[in-house]
């Protein structure tokens, strides 16, 4: 029997046309706004519309999403609020019907399918694994709160679109492809190179991981596509490129937030070692003031810090919870979008501080934003701290 994530990569894959988002507090209910339904990103409009929505109209269309067998289908109604302030487009009457519990999938990754007009199959992926699975499978960013796929795009390439396709057309099949902080240092240099004006920890972190991963994308098409045009028609040498492909995709994505971390940190002259070193060699990601400091003996708890980095973290945050015993509270970079009532309670009960992008944070259950730490004000307490 197929699991659930298998089944939405080969639906995904059979139709070729899906949008998919990381569920947030407003989307689950968690939150006091008057906002019914799931946000849809604007240029998923034809997934709902024949044609955009316009300033000062209200529309609304009927879609049905398929979920698992057995469970009827749901007629949700897909929703553009064109008047007054409001310029979205919902989902509603999503939940209402459907076989989920909205409130326990804060933070998991919703996947619509177009089938056919108005026929969707749905989605809905729940743990770190599946969700990075997806994700890498059909090279997504992470870092967008919502992604389309399949739909024809008619921008007109920007200045970084254009530094991008320069960089990667100097690469073919014969080239290496280059190393993790490689693809890191060249993301945050084409960063630099169009915003000159001071940059914040929290919005640049989240710029870099999205060019790092545009140009991946862009390598890969250079290095990868002579290889894969010359294996159709040989199956074992075409699925030995896809998983080679996959791998590589999966190695990235764990490494580039800890790179970029790691830069931010010795930007603001904050003293750390990266990787960590901890009891029975255990490497936690960053150890603050330094591994040497945190072997001694006489070593003040309160001036040790831990950080993980985990890119996603709705399972995966018990993993730090034994990394450093002598630091009772463990702080954790993520950009994890969003994360139920539950898996927060938890976290608090272990002493666990998420370190999120501010952009983030109103993902997250209104009553929890409070326990949760941006970039900058992280970056503050560490140069309080080691002042």
């Amino acid at each position: 029997m197929q699991s659930n994530l298998d089944n939405a990569i080969e639906t995904a894959r059979k139709y070729g046309r899906f949008f998919c988002k990381f569920l947030s507090a407003n989307d689950t209910g968690l939150t006091k706004a008057h906002q019914e339904g799931v946000l849809v990103s604007v240029e998923a409009w034809p997934f709902l519309f024949d044609e955009p929505g316009q300033k000062g109209e209200n529309k609304e269309s009927w879609i049905r999403i398929h979920w698992e067998d057995g469970i009827p289908p749901v007629e949700s109604r897909g929703i553009w609020y064109g008047t007054g302030t409001r310029r979205e487009y919902r989902i509603t009457r999503f939940w209402k019907e459907s076989p989920y519990n909205k409130a326990e999938h804060c933070g998991d990754l919703l996947i619509l399918v177009e089938a056919d007009k108005h026929e969707f199959y749905g989605f809905i992926l729940s743990t770190d694994d599946d969700i990075e699975e997806f994700i890498n499978f059909f090279s997504l960013s992470i870092v967008h709160t919502s992604a389309v796929y399949g739909l024809e795009k008619d921008d007109k390439p920007n200045k970084l679109d254009k530094l991008i396709k320069g960089y990667a057309n100097d690469f073919s099949d014969e080239d290496d492809f280059p190393a993790t902080i490689e693809l890191a240092l060249k993301a945050r240099e084409f960063y630099f190179k169009l915003n000159k004006k001071e940059w914040s920890p929290d919005l640049a972190l989240l710029h870099w991981i999205d060019i790092e991963y545009s140009l991946f994308k862009a390598l890969e098409q250079a290095i990868y596509k002579p290889y894969i045009e010359t294996a159709i028609g040989d199956v074992e040498k075409f699925i030995d490129i896809a998983n080679s492909i996959l791998n590589r995709r999966k190695s990235r994505a764990g490494k580039s937030l800890e790179h970029h971390a790691d830069f931010i940190f010795r930007e603001f002259d904050l003293p750390f070692d990266h990787p960590g070193k901890t009891e029975g060699n255990k490497k936690p990601d960053f150890l603050f003031p330094s591994n040497k400091y945190y072997a001694r003996d006489d070593a003040n708890s309160s001036l040790l810090t831990f950080l993980g980095a985990k890119t996603t973290c709705k399972d995966r945050w018990r993993q730090i919870l034994n990394e450093a015993n002598k630091i009772p509270v463990k702080h954790l970079l993520t950009l994890q979008q969003g994360i139920t009532k539950n898996q927060l309670q938890e976290m608090k009960e272990e002493n666990v501080v998420l370190v999120v992008p501010k952009p983030y944070h109103n993902m997250y259950p209104t009553e929890y934003r409070a326990d949760l730490v941006d970039v900058s004000t992280f970056i503050g307490q560490l140069m309080e701290k080691y002042a």
